[in-house]
């Protein structure tokens, strides 16, 4: 391959390039698109999925350890400074650079549409994806997850266009310059980063100020209003520049009546709840600011995402499913959506894992008050995604708090002992029920594991 086809990333020709965990849904789609670029691209991941290995093969990476020709490291921010490939790539004097820092770079020479926000980044950006493909609009783009139905997480395009998920989570947000702008909304999260809310305000104000051409901001979302100050926006939602809202859900999926500034009236979404009505009028909005000719079918075949509220079974009268969920207000939603569509009686459970102890230290009580909403609460230990640990950030204090202010709930916590908690949930279990496993964290391997021993001992 020769490098001179290759755009120059950070100032050096590069044309090897090695990704460390590369089974993560942020670090896996860079990889395929980079692949897609015309780099060569290989990466490895302590704990990789049939899933992620599948689309990294049809993406051209191949996974393995640092090649002796590798030429720069891009690694998640969840990698330690001491995890080995950290190590390894240092003493061998190759630049190392974040997840985020990549992604902005490689994006730099295109028209990049940023969806970014605190709840919904994912399914919104997955959603304007499927927009722009049913519309014929030819946009590269890089997803922050895995569509459920095999679609490629990333692909390089074919026009300027590059429609990529952003994560104000490790900073890297502040190398982002886009054309445009979409913020699904704004909610305080990650304490570790933004210890205070006008921290968490000011990077996304900076954000609005390097957009070049149009800052789509939801309608009804009071902070994307404050920070984005004067500054000239469009809006999405009730009663936005580009007016939308659920007119009626079946089974099937919701009917969006449409207005404003909208080039369609109507549209069919494949997907549930008034959150993802929302996410799809974005989603709308934004495919037309980029130039596309949105259809009332363009969401009609929707594939959703892994994680979002995506079922893993529904046999012996038992509902269970599982999100990404790892913030009060989208467990309040996801809870609220479920229990509002829950059919025939059965009660709703909750198996959550905290993700982060910062986080679960920040948000203790609100917490408590959104796994409320369910019938039971099973907890699960703190996932720390490399974290320290933080006073009053447990997931024992969670419990706490649960139990302070639900004394009548049922909610289990067996500490270390998980297979325990697991147990507990197989016996109290009935049909009728519905049960959402919910985190950021690895709940879903674990949840995919467990229901495999429930459905043999059947």
């Amino acid at each position: 391959m020769s490098t001179t086809v290759l755009p120059r990333i950070f100032g050096r020709e590069v044309s090897r390039i090695h990704c460390v965990g590369v089974g993560g849904m942020g670090v896996g789609p860079l990889a395929i698109y980079l692949s897609r670029c015309g780099f060569r691209v290989t990466g490895e991941d302590d704990a990789l999925t049939e899933e992620m290995a599948r689309q990294l093969r049809d993406g051209g990476v191949q996974v393995r350890p640092i090649p002796d020709d590798g030429e720069l490291v891009v690694y998640s921010s969840a990698i330690a400074a001491q995890h080995p490939a950290h190590v390894a790539a240092a003493a061998r004097g190759l630049p190392l650079v974040r997840r985020g820092e990549m992604l902005a770079e490689i994006v730099r020479r295109r028209k990049l549409v940023a969806v970014c926000g605190s709840h919904g980044k994912t399914t919104t950006t997955a959603m304007l994806i499927t927009a722009l493909r049913a519309a014929g609009f030819p946009a590269g783009y890089v997803l922050g997850g895995l569509f459920a139905n095999g679609t490629p997480p990333a692909e390089k395009g074919e026009n300027d266009w590059v429609v990529a998920e952003i994560d104000e989570s490790d900073g890297t947000i502040g190398r982002f310059a886009p054309a445009i702008t979409v913020c699904v909304n704004l909610d305080w999260d990650h304490p570790d980063r933004y210890p205070q809310l006008a921290d968490l305000e000011r990077a996304f104000a900076a954000l609005f100020d390097r957009t070049t051409e149009a800052r789509l901001l939801n309608a009804s979302c009071e902070m994307s209003a404050r920070v984005a100050g004067t500054r000239t926006r469009q809006t999405f939602g009730r009663g936005g520049d580009f007016d939308g809202e659920m007119a009626d859900e079946t089974r099937d999926g919701l009917t969006l009546r449409l207005g404003g500034r909208f080039a369609i009236r109507t549209a069919v979404v494949r997907a549930a709840g008034n959150f993802n009505a929302l996410n799809a009028t974005a989603a709308l909005a934004a495919a037309q600011l980029m130039g596309a000719t949105p259809l009332p079918a363009s969401l009609a075949h929707y594939p959703g995402v892994r994680r979002r509220q995506a079922i893993l079974n529904t046999a012996r009268g038992v509902t269970m499913i599982e999100d990404y969920a790892h913030h009060p207000a989208e467990i309040r939603a996801l809870l609220e959506s479920l229990r509002k569509r829950r059919a025939g009686g059965g009660r709703l459970l909750a198996v959550f894992q905290p993700h982060r102890f910062s986080r679960t230290a920040q948000f203790r009580d609100e917490f408590a008050a959104a796994l409320a909403l369910a019938d039971s609460v099973y907890l699960l230990d703190v996932y720390s995604a490399g974290e320290a640990s933080v006073a009053g950030g447990t997931t024992a204090e969670v419990a706490a708090a649960l139990r302070r202010r639900s004394p009548e709930l049922p909610v289990a916590y067996e500490g270390a002992n998980e297979d325990a908690l697991w147990e507990k949930l197989a016996r109290e279990l009935r049909s009728g029920d519905s049960i959402v496993f919910v985190g950021a964290g690895d709940i879903d391997r674990k949840a995919r594991t467990w229901l495999e021993r429930w459905r043999h001992a059947q």
